[in-house]
Parts: C-alpha cells; structure tokens; sequence
C-alpha cells in the first residue's frame, strides 16, 4: 500500500525545524526511522500496515466517547432517525371536534340515510374516541337504525386496540352501574366478537363473571337474544364461543337462549355447530336441537345424535339452508318415539315436575284417567331423570319439595301418593305454577280442567304475564293439558289461556276431551 509521508519530512516541516534550532538532517533521519518501523517487529514494519487485534467493548467505547462523531456521521445518524420515525406505525388520530359534532348532528337526522352515513364515517377512526361517540351516542340511540349501524361499526373495528380497550373499559362500567340489557348485551358482544387475543380473553372472562351471578343472568340471556336477532356469521361464531365456556354446560338457561339463538342463524354453518353440539347436551335442551334440525333438513332421527352426524357427514357439502316456508314440527313429532310421554306429550327433560288440579271439578271419570295417566307416566321415567308432583285445588301439596331421582323406590312412593290423593274446593292455578318454578327443573306439566278460581292471581292474562316474566331468565318449559275445555278458539277463553301460556313458554298444549 501507498504511504503519505509525515507532514514533518517535507520542505516546509524541515525548514521549519531550522529556524527552530533543530538539525533539520537529524529530525529527518529520526523521523523516517520511526516512519520505517527502527524498533518494531518485522512483521509490523511491512509494507501492509501492522495487523492490530480488535479492540475490547470497553476500549471501543471509550475510544468512541474520546472521539466525538464527524459532522458526516451525525447528518448519517439524523437520515436514519428521521427514516424510522416516517417507518414507524402512527397512533390513528380522533376526529376533529368539529367533525365530532357534525356527525352527532347527523346521528339525529330525520333522514336515515344521513344518520347511516355518520356512523359508518367513523370507521376512519379507530380511536378511543370514536368509540366513545358509537358507544354514547350510538348504542345509546333511542333511534333502532342508528343501534345497529353503530354495533356494527364497533365489530369492525374490534381488533383496534384503542377501541377494544375503551370497549372493554365500558363493560366493566356498565356492570357496576346496572345499565342495561340492550346496552351492555352489544358491547359484551362487540368484545366476544374480537379476533384479538387479548380482548378475546378478558370477553371471556366477564362474561363467565356475568353468567355465575344472579344480577348477571338478564345480560347474558339477553346478549344471547341480541346474536339470535342479528343472526349473521359474526353472531354465529360468538355463539359458538359462549357454548365452549364451562359455565355453558353450568347453567341450563344459558345453554337453552344460546341454542335457541344458534337456530335463528340461517346458514350451513349454524346447522353444522347444532349437530356437533347435540352429543353434548340432554333435557329440553336437547329436544330444541332436534325439533330444529327436523325442520332445517326434513330428516327424522329422532334423539338419535350418531344417526343425526353419520346424515351430516353424507350430506354436509352442497347442503342448502331453506330460504322460507320451513315446516316447524311440534315437539312431539321431532322426537316421537325417541322419549316416554305423557299425554302424548314428549317427557325430554331430565328435571321435571308435575302439577295436577285436584279441585271439585275433577270428580268422576276425570279425576281416574289424569291418575291413571300420570301414574303410567311416572313408572315409565328412566332412572337419569328427577322429579316431583304437586296437587293443588284451594291449597298446593307437592309430594316432595325437592327433586328425587327416578328409582323404582321414589316411583313406587310417589304413584301411591298420587292414588289416594282427594279432591278439594277451588281451583288455585297461580299458586301452583308459582310452586312449581320453586323447583330446580326444566320443565313443567300443568294438568287443569277449570279456569283459574280461589288463588292469589286469578286473571289468566296476568297470571300468563307474571310467569312468562319469571320465566325471563329460567327458560322452562311449560306444557299444559286441558281435561274437557270445551270447544277451541278464542271464543273459550280457558282454552286460550292454556294455549298462549305453553306457547309463551317454550312449551306445547294439548286438549283432553273427557
């Protein structure tokens, strides 16, 4: 390699040295000697440079703290600086006040197109804010259009990190505050329906909280509802999600709103999720899924889960889901063959108590067959099912105030309790069924042959009303039967009382002519 001498071998370095005093021949010699290596190894006095070893971690940085930056390193550092700053992810900006107020003007609108447009204009803005303006202003709409918009903008915008953690914020909120159903159902959902992990795992976890406590089972009910309505692909998988959670399998309510929504999704996918549910589920809700997979599909299998699989399988691809004019059966026709009855009445539940009107009325050949039908029916239980029974005509008289186990012991026992049962004045219907939802069961069997008379509530409007009220957040079923009520029609109002009150409540009415 090519060397530069030493500034001090020039002419000027040596004319320099003698006006100093220096022998300038004497400098020159001592320098080139030094510049030619006199003293070093041979090695280090070749013409490649000597090889020097790397410095240590400390020496470089403290040769670096030594030595500030070149002007040239410094501008190289602010280029690569300034490079990532402009590479680097933005937080998303809120809108502007004044666009905030523009589009809550718009939110009011008299015009739906205008308020529709609003919402979906803060879609630009994956922002706590934004979200705050959906959640306040959207959700809280007194205005249907304007609820749905904004749910659905929320959804969108669900893996936004900002708007998940302010969602997140609000269910907590809302729990506190009690608000309502509507409102903390949507953003519960919002929440459950988000691809990110992490607000996908704290959804999760407040709705478990919800769903084990008393003052949570309308939110969680009624969340359920909400995904039953909107009946979409997101609301399917939401479902699904809820299904999965152990207190799922906890809290027969739930599994019976969160089925009934998943039957309201008309797609492939709802009927796919329905049948790989039915082998874990049994009861009423049970008896759901096949009624409703019968309509779906026009197939017959009854209770019959491998049956119901082994179809889906062959029949999976290419299946079709019926726009309209589906055929509903009864309960009684899906599962026909597959349970015991009473009354011709499919018995699907595991928890069940039956109620029987021992008034005045029931003298004769009425009172004989409802014993002798209820007696049949009691011996034909299966031994997984729990039971009681409950008389009733002025006063109500169970035979056990808990649910017993089908042995042929508590069978034997509570036959020979119904057989010697005696007949009493008035007809005490109210009192009753309020008995019968003391019960933990899942379904009821109301046996009467009068209107309503001598109990606390006798108007059968209202009593239709206050139990259909209860029955918000137990999802019983209620099925009734009438012993000689006379022709049908709204024309008999006892007939009507007892047809709206099953179909009201999950269940089925059937008419005895005696």
């Amino acid at each position: 390699m090519t060397r530069t001498a030493p500034a001090c071998l020039s002419a000027t370095g040596l004319r320099h040295a003698e006006r100093d005093g220096y022998d300038a021949s004497l400098v020159a010699l001592l320098v080139s000697l030094i510049w030619c290596g006199i003293g070093l190894p041979a090695s280090a006095a070749d013409d490649d440079p000597p090889t020097k070893e790397p410095p240590s971690a400390a020496t470089a940085a403290d040769e670096s703290a030594a030595d500030p930056p070149s002007v040239e390193a410094k501008r190289t550092r602010t280029r690569s600086a300034k490079k990532s700053a402009r590479s680097a992810p933005k937080e998303p900006l809120a809108p502007p006040r004044q666009v905030q107020l523009t589009l809550l003007r718009q939110m009011k609108s008299k015009k739906p197109d205008t308020r529709l447009a609003a919402v979906r204009q803060l879609e630009q803005y994956p922002t706590a804010e934004a979200a705050r303006l959906l959640v306040q202003h959207g959700l809280g709409s007194s205005l249907d259009d304007v609820r749905v918009a904004a749910y659905s903008t929320l959804i969108k915008l669900s893996d936004q990190r900002p708007v998940a953690d302010y969602v997140l914020a609000a269910i907590e909120k809302s729990f506190k505050r009690g608000d309502s159903v509507d409102t903390a159902g949507s953003l519960l959902a919002v929440a459950l329906a988000s691809d990110d992990s992490l607000t996908e795992s704290r959804a999760l976890e407040l709705f478990d909280q919800a769903s084990r406590q008393p003052a949570g089972a309308p939110l969680v009910l009624g969340l359920a509802d909400q995904l039953g309505v909107m009946a979409d692909e997101t609301s399917l998988g939401t479902l699904v999600k809820m299904s999965n959670r152990p207190v799922f399998n906890e809290r027969f309510a739930l599994r019976r709103a969160v089925v009934a929504a998943m039957c309201r999704v008309p797609l492939a996918a709802a009927v796919d999720a329905l049948v790989k549910l039915l082998p874990t589920v049994t009861g009423e809700v049970r008896g759901d899924i096949v009624r409703h997979l019968t309509a779906v599909t026009g197939e017959s299998h009854g209770l019959d889960d491998e049956a119901w699989t082994k179809w889906w399988k062959g029949n999976q691809e290419g299946f079709a889901y019926p726009l309209s004019g589906k055929h509903v059966p009864s309960m009684s026709q899906a599962v026909k063959k597959s349970s015991s009855t009473y009354y011709g009445l499919p018995l699907c539940a595991e928890r069940i108590v039956f109620v029987i009107d021992t008034s005045a009325s029931m003298s004769g050949g009425r009172i004989e067959a409802a014993k002798r039908e209820l007696t049949s029916t009691i011996l034909s239980l299966p031994r997984s099912v729990r039971f009681s029974v409950l008389a009733f005509d002025i006063a109500v008289t169970p035979w056990s105030k808990e649910l017993l186990p089908a042995t042929e012991e508590n069978k034997a026992e509570a036959v020979a309790w119904v057989l010697v049962r005696g007949l009493g004045p008035a007809t005490a219907s109210y009192d009753a069924l309020n008995a019968a939802f003391d019960f933990d069961t899942e379904s009821i069997y109301f046996l009467t042959d009068g209107e309503p008379a001598g109990g606390a509530i006798n108007d059968p409007l209202q009593i239709i009303a206050l139990l259909t009220e209860m029955n918000r957040t137990r999802r019983l079923t209620i099925n009734s039967i009438g012993i000689g009520v006379g022709l049908p029609g709204l024309a008999n109002p006892f007939d009507t009382f007892l047809r709206v009150l099953a179909e009201s409540n999950h269940g089925e009415y059937t008419r005895v002519d005696q």
